[in-house]
């Protein structure tokens, strides 16, 4: 594809945007990117890219109008065919800046912050905003329940961009290494993510004590009750070490974290959130009662049936190769328009 495309995202931390646009680099020729902000930890990108330093994650007029401004000045020097915006605030700025340049333009929502996390007020608010914007591009997001419900709240088409994933075997040893740092414990859980409400670590903890497995997560730096490791860099590593993933949020769109945990053959339960059931196809539990899954994975056979169906299924219906392909050929039905 001749098209000249550039890709835009609030920041590349480390997180399911930054995994997306990894996996489908071969279609990102060019990323515009604002920085990490606080403890995050930013995600090293190994192709062409131009930082846009007044493009934060936090909502200020004053800033944002700046952001904006130096947005359409980047777009004009880069002249671009199309704009692919990915997050809640690049998405925004992004297509505001593509309608005023007549640019064409798609937005992925890797999820989406229309419910879930913030007040009823302020949800609301991002909704009629949201609708405002979703005239001006095409719309995806990343599962088909996600895309579902953003379609009927913003009145507007949402086609699935479903992602891709892979990750290098675990190096030599990995598995007994951690499981020394770890303290030798029977059967350990992990859970993936920042100490965030959303992400109810509490509520993860709790389970995986009641079940007799050692609760850790990975990402998060203190999580009361837990074992946190903060970031961890390779996580097949630390896959090799561990007995089950659990993903406990209140919300998601496609987690990366259960992406990648049955790649590694691990068994996952999780909350009916986002498009986890789609992702896991049976190779899992979705329930609200963790406690009462993780107990049944206490019989080591069905951890390996479970493991093991869920990284035949991510290999099918995941491939990492597939994702850039499928970019092109969305670009090129939205530039043909």
């Amino acid at each position: 594809m001749s098209a000249r495309v550039v890709h835009l995202v609030t920041r590349l931390n480390v997180g399911g945007i930054a995994r997306f646009l990894q996996q489908g680099r071969d279609a990102v020729p060019l990323l515009l990117r604002g920085r990490v902000e606080g403890g995050e930890r930013e995600v090293e990108w190994g192709g062409a890219q131009v930082v846009l330093p007044s493009l934060h994650r936090r909502v200020h007029p004053i800033d944002d109008g700046r952001a904006l401004a130096d947005l359409v000045r980047a777009l004009r020097r880069l002249r671009p065919d199309l704009l692919h915006t990915h997050a809640s605030k690049a998405g925004a700025l992004g297509r505001v800046a593509a309608r005023l340049l007549g640019i064409r333009c798609v937005h992925t929502f890797h999820g989406h912050v229309l419910s879930g996390y913030f007040p009823a007020a302020l949800s609301a608010l991002a909704t009629r905003i949201e609708r405002l914007l979703a005239s001006s591009c095409r719309l995806t997001a990343t599962g088909p329940s996600t895309a579902a419900d953003l379609a009927r709240r913003l009145g507007r088409p949402v086609e699935v961009l479903a992602p891709g994933i892979a990750l290098p075997p675990p190096a030599a040893g990995a598995r007994e290494r951690w499981r020394r740092s770890l303290g030798n414990p029977d059967l350990v859980a992990l859970c993936v993510g920042r100490a965030a409400a959303v992400k109810d670590m509490a509520r993860f903890v709790d389970a995986a004590r009641a079940a007799g497995f050692l609760p850790v997560v990975a990402g998060a730096v203190a999580v009361p009750g837990a074992l946190a490791l903060g970031h961890v860099e390779a996580m097949q590593d630390l896959h090799a070490a561990v007995d089950v993933l659990v993903c406990a949020s209140r919300a998601e769109g496609t987690p990366y974290a259960v992406l990648e945990g049955m790649w590694s053959g691990l068994p996952v339960v999780s909350t009916p959130v986002g498009d986890v059931a789609w992702m896991l196809g049976g190779a899992g539990a979705v329930t609200e009662d963790l406690a009462a899954a993780l107990a049944r994975l206490r019989d080591p056979e069905l951890r390996r049936a479970w493991g093991a169906a869920g990284a035949q299924r991510v290999r099918v219906e995941f491939p990492a190769p597939a994702l850039a392909p499928r970019l092109r050929e969305l670009y090129e039905r939205t530039l043909r328009g």
